[in-house]
């Protein structure tokens, strides 16, 4: 929650692993309009996972999360983030109410710590790259072969998380101050398979969507075959349809391709022209006659057969990126998580810089300046105020709106639980 005052959290130096502390307090800046988000080329839904819970619920333990979430507006909290967030993971985790929270208060500091550097980003990170392939994982690991889109597809969201961790760690060799450290930490360790990456750049080209000829010596040898057969093919032909046409047996040239192999048109009432020729096909009226002259059918023949060879060539090669994907899918499901896990962090720090949001402390015990009066309880929030309403007034701000009455703060003690 967004607060203009003091927020200190008291804790017992024992927490229950079952309690549940919001990170939605942030660090003083000044405001600003939210930024707009880097999006994401994909718009599958995300299967990927966020930190869960360190131990199971109990029916108590849930029901009272689930009314203090309800009581807080914690989904429309939630729903405010897909604004900020640049992923389609991303949002749909906000979307969803999927927002991490602490489950002891090392998750929560740690969480807060992420927020905290994600205010002090002086330029967004670029998830623009990074696209939701949890759909194509899953089918590689079931043992669909993917086609050329869509390993590139990964092969791309892999690069562009690696360029994500890149420019973070610019930013924060530029900072030596450690400010971004709880950011870096996210990916830090991770496994960017470098060599699926290339593996695929160099076997595919992602642009026209088709296997280069440097993916294998074989489709190599078999495409330069094709394409001297496909040239002394054509020649025959162009030859054949040019006397066919100076003959008048054709208005005008014709070299066309019926039931997949390569032929000439020619007048029904000329078919002599072509000798031993074979009618592959003719047109609407019956008119034109498309036949494969008898000197092709050694050349068709070859065409067929290489074709199937280099298709076959390709799939071979593209089950070989598939398996290699399949093999990887643990990595691959691990980093596009931790990559959630960042998006999630720079999104709540989106949303605290914009609502000029106060970072929560933790402490053990009260100062002496604190009144003994306080001693019974483990929670002291001065001066909140819910973002939700805080945002009305925020908005208004930034338009030519007359702005509402800013929400009167209150502060809030939560008593301790004994025993």
């Amino acid at each position: 929650m967004a607060a203009t005052g003091k927020l200190t959290l008291l804790l017992p130096v024992t927490l229950s692993s079952r309690s549940s502390h919001r990170t939605r307090g942030f660090m003083q800046n000044p405001r600003r309009q939210p930024p707009q988000r880097l999006t994401a080329a994909a718009t599958e839904t995300s299967s990927y996972n966020l930190p869960s819970r360190s131990s199971p619920e109990t029916p108590e333990a849930r029901q009272i999360r689930l009314e203090t979430e309800s009581a807080l507006e914690w989904g429309g909290v939630c729903g405010r983030l897909v604004h900020f967030a640049s992923t389609a993971a991303g949002r749909a985790a906000c979307e969803g109410g999927r927002v991490p929270v602490g489950q002891s208060r090392e998750e929560s500091e740690r969480l807060l710590d992420q927020t905290a550097a994600a205010v002090l980003l002086p330029t967004p990170l670029d998830f623009g790259g990074v696209e939701d392939v949890s759909a194509l994982v899953a089918a590689a690991a079931a043992g669909r072969a993917l086609a050329v889109r869509e390993l590139c597809a990964v092969g791309r969201s892999i690069r562009a998380v690696q360029a994500v961790f890149d420019q973070l760690r610019r930013l924060a060799d530029d900072m030596p101050d450690g400010r971004y450290s709880s950011l870096v930490d996210i990916l830090q360790g991770c496994d960017f398979l470098t060599e699926l990456v290339q593996r695929i750049e160099f076997c595919l080209d992602s642009t026209l969507s088709l296997v280069l000829d440097r993916a294998s010596k074989k489709l190599e040898i078999i495409r330069r075959e094709r394409r001297r057969n496909i040239e002394m093919l054509e020649s025959l032909l162009k030859d054949t349809a040019a006397k066919i046409f100076q003959a008048g047996g054709i208005d005008s040239p014709l070299v066309t391709k019926r039931r997949s192999r390569m032929c000439v048109g020619v007048k029904a009432s000329h078919k002599h022209l072509v000798p031993g020729g074979i009618v592959l096909s003719s047109s609407g009226s019956g008119a034109t006659y498309f036949m494969e002259p008898w000197d092709a059918v050694e050349l068709n023949n070859r065409e067929v057969k290489l074709s199937g060879d280099e298709r076959a060539e390709e799939l071979a090669i593209l089950r070989l990126l598939t398996s290699m994907i399949a093999d990887s899918k643990l990595k691959i499901r691990n980093l596009m998580d931790k990559v959630l896990e960042l998006d999630l962090a720079c999104a709540r720090g989106s949303y605290a810089r914009w609502t000029n949001g106060v970072k929560p402390t933790f402490t053990d015990s009260y100062t002496i300046s604190q009144s003994d009066q306080y001693t019974d309880y483990s929670v002291y929030i001065e001066g909140i105020r819910h973002p939700l309403l805080l945002e009305q007034s925020l908005m208004a701000e930034e338009s030519t709106t007359e702005a509402p009455e800013m929400p009167v703060p209150l502060d809030m003690w939560v008593k301790r639980t004994q025993g």
